[in-house]
């Protein structure tokens, strides 16, 4: 399962700034995005909305219709 942790670096350390509810001595894998960062990420997004073509169509349920979209199904 995958989710989103907030946290703040501090003397060498990652703080969690809410409880990240998992085991003790659970092994993770941390991918660093700092906020300075995120102007990327949502131009990444807009990048790949284009590429499947939703972001100029403005559609709004390519998940739920996803076959009509990819297959041009009805």
């Amino acid at each position: 399962m995958s989710k989103i942790i907030e946290a703040i670096f501090e003397n060498g350390i990652f703080r969690p700034i809410n409880e990240p509810h998992l085991k003790n001595h659970q092994r993770v894998r941390i991918e660093i995005l700092s906020e300075d960062d995120e102007y990327s990420v949502e131009a990444q997004k807009k990048v790949l909305l284009e590429f499947a073509g939703l972001r100029k169509s403005n559609a709004t349920d390519g998940a739920r219709n996803h076959d009509r979209y990819l297959y041009l199904k009805d």
